[in-house]
């Protein structure tokens, strides 16, 4: 027999969104811990706009284009049954990823981190992809009779929200299955000074203070816009911003 088909785009949600999701958050720890802070912007961006276009496609609501996180929460409350509890700080770190530009690859924009924002991006997981699993689905009793699980699991996913337990309400996902392998590659790197994963119960972790910021080769030389745009694809958006800047900037040394 085949499978049904909210049970096979179910699985592409969590193999296609969660599943890359996951391994984008370690690959972005371990860029923040080697302090290649455009690879981890970058990452961190990707893992938390994948989760959200999981838990799109787990309830059936059109996932948007681009990597804007909070949009795509706004669009999935709109639509759906439930909201997606997120703290101030969470969605402060986000704004953040959005409006500093983590989402372009070739130093378009410029960029800048605060001190300690792996543990904004541990927590915005920790708080994001809980909801990345089937949680408004139906089951069949023992009498026979059909029960559904969304507020069965909403709750669950409060408690665990309001008793701060590690982890996410979900069993047999890519992290768990690392953090379960004591000889996987990715583990110490996903455990590294993180309050949100791992085995231990730990309250507290020990990590230097470091930020960095950088301005992209438009900020210093904008002139150079419409020669390189012969060569290379440069959004629209951005273009323009670059051109209105070198405007400003001939006309300050004039």
């Amino acid at each position: 027999m085949t499978r049904s088909i909210d049970a096979l785009l179910n699985s592409f949600a969590i193999r296609s969104f969660r599943e890359t999701a996951d391994k984008d958050y370690i690959t972005a720890r371990m860029a923040y811990k080697a302090r290649l802070i455009q690879p981890y912007l970058w990452s961190a961006l990707h893992c938390l706009e994948k989760y959200v276009k999981g838990i799109c496609l787990l309830n059936r609501v059109k996932a948007q284009k681009g990597h804007s996180v909070l949009k795509g929460i706004k669009i999935m409350e709109e639509a759906a049954k439930f909201p997606i509890q997120l703290s101030e700080h969470t969605r402060s770190f986000i704004e953040r990823l959005e409006d500093n530009g983590a989402e372009f690859r070739y130093y378009e924009t410029s960029y800048q981190t605060h001190a300690f924002d792996i543990l904004r991006l541990d927590c915005a997981v920790w708080e994001i992809r809980r909801y990345c699993q089937p949680i408004d689905y139906e089951i069949t009793l023992q009498d026979g009779s059909k029960k559904n699980m969304l507020e069965t699991k909403l709750s669950q996913i409060k408690n665990a929200l309001k008793d701060k337990d590690k982890g996410t309400c979900i069993s047999n996902g890519t992290l768990e299955e690392i953090i379960s392998n004591k000889n996987h590659p990715a583990r110490s790197h996903l455990i590294w000074q993180n309050l949100y994963f791992g085995p231990s119960s730990r309250k507290s972790v020990k990590i230097r203070r470091y930020t960095e910021s950088g301005n992209t080769p438009f900020f210093l030389n904008p002139e150079i816009i419409d020669e390189l745009e012969k060569y290379v694809f440069i959004p629209k958006h951005i273009a323009e911003g670059v051109r209105q800047y070198a405007l400003k900037k001939s006309i300050k040394t004039d």
